[in-house]
């Protein structure tokens, strides 16, 4: 099965590559020729009947091996994620019980960094956080009351997605005690790999899989730590009069009759299900491969028209929409900057240097670099479609 895998791989990846080049691919489309093997990786944590199992990949004298500890509860348990490529260690506890996040908050923080679209890219991450002040070198929290906003597809591509997880939930649970927040909000990668959807999967995992005896497809089931912890995320999330969600909200769910709050429920009661097999009307809206809130497009390319992106904020009472999801050259505003887009080409600006996302102050939104450098957004604002009898 491994070995089919590999094959397809390469074979759709070097097709692919001789198409066009990965610059003008959506981020969704492109597959690339995976050479990656077995490696550091984990940890992973199963429920198995009364006990906890963790299981690791490391590196020994260039093999990979993998190793396996049992505990009777919880609390005896002490986490260590190792980032060779990087040279970062990082140790965490369990959380006592996974927490849910409600779908809106009337306030809006003094300040809230937005990142989307990191696929595993532990390395950029980690250069953001630092850059953004939002922690230390120990990878510890110290944004004091701000938010974090990770906006999905911290899945897929890269070779370090258990480590980027691993590090969302260790600053979650920091932010918590020191009166911030981390609002991880789901993707459609995140989406994709509960729902046993791993075409965009690196080798490495699926080489690690065999080594730890466990199938990838399995590793965020909900007898998983991290699969109860995906599953207790949100669609889509209000604060103050900004939604952030990972695709958008199309004009088929504007026109719905469900609330935030309903598509978070509904969505987390599907969430591990193939779309084909949601039988829910509702639950089909919302995770629709077109329209549907983890996939829709139109927004972020400019094909939408103003009246839908009017309706869709005024049906939720806000001012802007955040988005990821497709990739852009830079932050832009859209639609008289009611639409904001965050997915940027995070490894080439890390080639270059740097990391880029967008940092929201006492309300205003501005790109932030991750050397302090603060920038508009808004002076590369698109021009939107005008809706019928509305002025420019």
């Amino acid at each position: 099965m491994l070995v089919y895998k590999n094959m397809f791989l390469l074979i759709t990846g070097t097709l692919i590559g001789l198409a066009c080049t990965a610059h003008h691919i959506p981020s969704d489309m492109a597959v690339i020729s995976d050479y990656s093997k077995a490696s550091t990786d984990g940890p992973h944590v199963f429920y198995r009947g009364n006990k906890v199992v963790v299981k690791s990949v490391v590196m020994e004298d260039s093999l990979a091996v993998a190793r396996k500890s049992v505990y009777r509860q919880k609390s005896d348990v002490l986490l260590t994620c190792l980032v060779p490529e990087t040279g970062d260690t990082f140790s965490f506890g369990l959380a006592d019980s996974t927490y849910s996040y409600p779908a809106e908050y009337a306030v809006l923080p003094e300040k809230i960094l937005v990142l989307s679209d990191i696929e595993g890219n532990f390395l950029g991450f980690k250069t953001m956080l630092l850059g953004a002040k939002v922690m230390d070198e120990q990878f510890n929290w110290t944004f004091g009351n701000g938010h974090l906003v990770l906006l999905g597809d911290y899945f897929d591509r890269g070779m370090n997605v258990t480590e980027c997880l691993w590090l969302a939930y260790k600053l979650e649970m920091e932010a918590r005690a020191a009166g911030g927040m981390v609002h991880f909000i789901l993707g459609n990668h995140e989406v994709m790999n509960m729902s046993g959807d791993i075409r965009y999967v690196r080798n490495k995992y699926f080489e690690n899989a065999e080594l730890i005896n466990e199938e990838y497809e399995k590793w965020y089931a909900p007898d998983t730590e991290l699969g109860r912890w995906l599953r207790a995320k949100n669609a889509v999330e209000k604060i103050g009069d900004f939604i952030f969600c990972h695709g958008g909200i199309s004009p088929q769910l504007a026109t719905s009759r469900m609330s935030l709050a309903d598509i978070n429920r509904i969505a987390s009661r599907w969430y591990g299900k193939p779309e084909k097999n949601i039988s829910d009307p509702d639950a089909a809206l919302i995770f629709n491969s077109t329209y549907g809130i983890f996939w829709y497009r139109d927004l972020t390319k400019n094909k939408a028209e103003l009246s839908d992106v009017n309706f869709a904020l005024g049906r939720y009472n806000a001012k802007r929409m955040v988005l990821g999801h497709t990739l852009t050259p830079d932050l832009k505003a859209l639609y008289n900057g009611k639409i904001i887009c965050i997915d940027l080409q995070h490894e080439e600006n890390l080639r270059q240097g740097f990391m880029k996302t967008l940092w929201i102050e006492k309300g205003l939104s501005y790109g932030l670099d991750s050397r302090g450098k603060k920038t508009s957004i808004f002076s590369i604002a698109f021009p939107p479609k005008k809706a019928e009898n509305e002025k420019e």
